[in-house]
């Protein structure tokens, strides 16, 4: 009886404490519940986000090294392709771009870059030589083509009808150009894809390269913007056979995180983000909540941060290519948009590897040296025949390599006829002792581990460096800012970086301290360039100028009066030089 008597307190002890730690359970859980709430609209946020990665970082993703690269063999000739007036682009004038031959006038010579380096054609256009074919003055009566009805063409249908006609000169052919008809984007916790993290050795090569151009709902689309969209279609995709894909990847920028609820959901985001009806084949949608779900550890998941989330999930998802090419609705090409990405790659796809890196610091002046192949013999010069990046350079121990083992001894001969892991379209500098706004923004690895940057973001990278990254992310919450993302990543791997002589211009006189020193100055054979700068906003391809814009605006309403050598007067027509341009905001 004293025992029981004994006993009573103390149960009723130990029944209080564990009272005690249920609520505070229960109070810490219901804590939890009104944080995510407040960021999501439904519950779903919670298990999308919480209970499906669990917030622990994982140890490198292990694909192993890969073999050295062996040059590609060619594609063949390319098949003609049906165009938007229903005819085969290789029989129809009125798809054709109208050149001019300008022999009176002195071709433009860039402030940096080259285009006899890059292979480019010196070409003169109006607009409408250059955008005549895709509905610019077609409601003019003296419009001199055949006239379409624009919201009828299904140009993802022309596309997939262009890769079939081409199929026996591809090596395997899957997919298609119309995700309209077949979302592949899920939330983490509902795809079907596995969670295994795959590599470079889970795909064979396709030899087909996705124009992804990125948007965002409520943008408003003009003229000039589908003249622009079209072109990159009928260029890239269906005058090459089928060598490119195009493809819209829209942001949707409700704040709700919801678009991958339910099919329904999508719809109706699809619906609401104005996206024009001829370009809803194309277009593949996107939100926050989806890089959230994929990407839980990463803190910031904003496109200024991290404008490459979204390519890489679009790697992860469309494997059926083997490069991706990130193209913004804000810049031009004044020429075949195809040619000049085929000029861009063929260039890289022809550098060694030896000194790419040292080459990528240095914007190509022919005020200083007259040939790319003299920039690049000052620039072994400046470097004692050293070369920085000779398999991976400056991995941190949360990187585990998977590029080729380098040679034992340099030569110029590694990487010469090798597909660039990444092609940046300015030069690069490293983060280390800039003044970039992003540099101290490193997450998951040790701050004073090197990276590089190349601004803009508008950058070609392989599925393999994507998906390298992409698992860096989802597994590990490794992270830089966009424009380091891609040549930082590649160069740690001991993947293929190329920065081809791009020519740019500028509207007057420029800050000698913004393209850097020349080799034979510098002091460790680097340019020491500020990719930064502000260029004084004149140039016509950067991150932030507005020259592009005034460029455009003088081309398209035929007027010179703020052109520099870019543009020329002849018989009162106004012609452009064949250039990229960036950008050009409507």
């Amino acid at each position: 009886m004293a025992a029981r008597v004994l006993l009573g307190p103390r149960l009723q002890r130990r029944q209080l404490r564990y009272t005690i730690l249920l609520f505070l359970a229960l109070w810490f859980l219901a804590a939890v519940v009104l944080i995510y709430g407040q960021q999501a609209t439904s519950s779903q946020h919670l298990f999308r986000l919480g209970f499906i990665a669990p917030l622990v970082r994982r140890p490198p993703v292990r694909h192993g090294r890969m073999p050295l690269a062996t040059p590609l063999a060619d594609l063949g000739p390319r098949e003609p392709c049906l165009g938007p007036r229903q005819r085969l682009l290789s029989e129809s004038a009125d798809d054709e771009l109208w050149y001019e031959r300008l022999e009176h006038v002195s071709y433009p010579k860039p402030l940096i870059g080259s285009y006899a380096d890059l292979g480019l054609s010196q070409t003169w256009m109006t607009a409408e030589g250059r955008y005549g074919p895709y509905g610019f003055k077609q409601e003019d009566a003296g419009y001199k083509r055949s006239r379409v009805e624009w919201e009828r063409v299904d140009w993802g249908q022309l596309q997939d009808e262009c890769v079939a006609r081409n199929a026996h000169r591809f090596p395997r052919q899957e997919g298609r150009a119309r995700p309209r008809m077949e979302r592949r984007f899920t939330w983490l916790n509902q795809t079907g894809l596995g969670l295994t993290m795959p590599g470079w050795k889970d795909f064979n090569s396709t030899r087909r390269t996705a124009l992804v151009v990125r948007a965002f709902s409520g943008f408003e689309y003009k003229a000039e913007d589908m003249w622009h969209l079209r072109s990159l279609v009928v260029e890239t995709a269906l005058r090459t056979g089928g060598e490119y894909a195009v493809f819209l990847l829209v942001h949707i920028q409700d704040g709700k995180g919801s678009v991958f609820a339910s099919g329904a959901d999508y719809e109706a985001a699809f619906e609401a983000a104005g996206i024009p009806e001829e370009l809803q084949p194309l277009a593949v949608l996107w939100d926050d909540g989806l890089l959230e779900s994929w990407y839980p550890q990463v803190e910031e998941h904003r496109t200024m941060w991290q404008a490459n989330q979204p390519l890489q999930l679009f790697a992860l998802h469309y494997p059926e290519f083997d490069h991706y090419w990130q193209i913004e609705l804000d810049q031009r090409f004044s020429s075949d948009a195809g040619a000049y990405l085929d000029a861009v790659a063929a260039f890289a796809r022809r550098e060694p590897r030896r000194q790419a890196l040292e080459r990528a610091s240095f914007p190509l002046r022919q005020q200083q040296h007259s040939s790319y192949a003299e920039l690049s013999a000052a620039v072994d010069a400046a470097n004692a025949g050293a070369s920085r990046a000779w398999g991976p350079l400056d991995a941190p121990a949360e990187i585990d390599p998977m590029g080729p083992q380098a040679p034992a001894s340099l030569d110029w001969q590694w990487g010469v006829g090798e597909e660039a892991d990444v092609i940046v379209t300015s030069f690069c500098a490293p983060v280390h002792g800039s003044q970039w706004v992003f540099a101290h923004y490193a997450r998951g690895f040790a701050a004073a581990t090197q990276r590089w940057f190349c601004p803009p973001a508008v950058m070609r990278a392989s599925r393999s460096l994507l998906l390298a990254v992409h698992a860096a992310q989802a597994s590990q919450g490794l992270s830089v800012a966009s424009e380091a993302m891609l040549p930082t990543w590649a160069l740690w791997h001991g993947l293929k970086l190329s920065y081809p002589p791009q020519p740019v211009f500028a509207r007057g006189p420029q800050d000698e301290a913004w393209y850097g020193v020349a080799p034979e100055a510098s002091p460790n054979g680097l340019g020491h360039g500020n990719p930064q700068s502000f260029a004084q906003r004149g140039l016509s391809w950067w991150w932030a100028s507005d020259w592009p814009r005034h460029l455009m605006d003088a081309w398209l309403h035929g007027h010179d009066d703020d052109a520099a050598a870019l543009l020329t007067e002849h018989r009162g027509q106004v012609y452009m030089a064949n250039v990229a341009l960036h950008p050009v905001k409507t």
